[in-house]
């Protein structure tokens, strides 16, 4: 298995923190600006919010699957020790 560099880490840590805050604050500035439109103040910001977690919590999940799969070769085997 190949290890990682600081730089690898300080990438992947960043690629996460865009999976997470995107869809997050996304969620709760619509749902601001929906309840301001519609006057259904707490209910959009919250759904917003939820939706937006929800989203970040699949992406980080499909996010660590993707680099997994990348880094195996099949049950139990590693890339490196074909």
């Amino acid at each position: 298995m190949t290890q990682l560099t600081p730089a690898d880490l300080v990438r992947i840590l960043g690629h996460v923190t865009l999976i997470l805050t995107v869809p997050m604050v996304g969620g709760v500035v619509l749902g601001l600006v929906l309840d301001a439109m519609l006057g259904t103040s707490p209910l959009l910001v919250l759904s917003g919010l939820a939706i937006g977690s929800l989203a970040a919590a699949t992406g980080v999940w499909l996010y660590i699957r993707a680099h997994t799969r990348a880094r195996t070769d099949g049950p139990g085997k590693q890339a490196d020790e074909r």
